[in-house]
């Protein structure tokens, strides 16, 4: 689902948009988002971020499954844990990288027996789609974050205190990166859970930070969306949202962008005012 959505508690939207770079080289957008409501008060998110490289010439593909693989895992999860109960919770979350990496590779080898490859089908065939995904549940009390690869979540409480879900994977350097088509996709699956959801949250593929030039410059981002956000709604935002993005690819890392934006509803003052 890539419609903007709304639920009791949450309100969703996303764009992405071609690189400069890849449209002065006539290449397609490699990048894939999507997010569907899960259970009665939750909704799930998702962006991935193909390889884009000679060898994973399908990662666009394997963009698309990242999401959908992503948003059925983390859907699941909010089915098997609507509430924020610790050890379930825990144990739950447990499962998700094994879960996650081998959802993506039957769809994954589900494609590759419809449109086949040259030679045979092998443990290389995962790397001709290889991604990263970058998701989220998030839910009445907690928020479940889980990351493979570069991109970014940022989590913004109603102060307006952007922070991340964990601190940066130093092995992601440049276009290094973990993914999912690598042998040991799983071990790099990184899994979050906090108590509590924060006022909006941003997924973003590393074409994003990769625009600005220091990271404190990327992280207001987060703080200037709820703005946005708080005094327009998420129709204030989609006004102007492409062409943000548009414009930061073609001042910054010439990358294809791809951002979700999740609002959790304002709050009423305890006092009612």
């Amino acid at each position: 689902m890539t419609g903007a959505i709304e639920t009791a508690l949450w309100s969703v939207t996303g764009r992405s948009v071609c690189g400069a770079s890849h449209r002065r080289r006539n290449m397609g957008n490699q990048d894939a988002l999507g997010w569907s409501p899960a259970g009665a008060h939750g909704i799930v998110a998702a962006v991935a971020d193909g390889h884009g490289s000679n060898a994973s010439f399908r990662s666009a593909e394997g963009a698309a499954i990242a999401v959908e693989a992503a948003l059925a895992v983390l859907g699941d999860f909010a089915a098997r844990c609507p509430e924020y109960d610790p050890p379930v919770v825990d144990a739950c979350a447990a499962s998700i990288p094994r879960d996650l990496v081998s959802g993506w590779r039957a769809a994954v080898s589900a494609h590759a027996a419809e449109y086949p490859l040259d030679g045979r089908f092998s443990e290389a065939t995962f790397a001709v789609y290889g991604s990263t995904v970058v998701s989220v549940l998030a839910t009445e009390t907690y928020l479940l974050s889980v990351q493979l690869g570069d991109g970014d979540i940022l989590t913004v409480p109603e102060n307006g205190v952007v922070d991340r879900p964990w601190p940066h994977d130093p092995r992601l350097l440049g276009v290094e990166t973990t993914s999912l088509g690598s042998q040991d996709a799983a071990a790099d699956v990184r899994v979050s859970v906090r108590p509590a959801s924060p006022a909006l949250i941003v997924l973003a593929t590393d074409g994003y930070a990769n625009s600005f030039r220091e990271d404190a410059g990327f992280l207001s981002i987060g703080s200037d969306l709820l703005h946005v956000v708080r005094e327009g709604g998420l129709a204030g935002l989609e006004l102007n949202l492409e062409s943000w993005l548009n414009e930061t690819s073609e001042l910054g890392s010439g990358d294809d962008i791809t951002i979700v934006v999740v609002s959790r509803a304002a709050r009423e003052p305890a006092d009612g005012r």
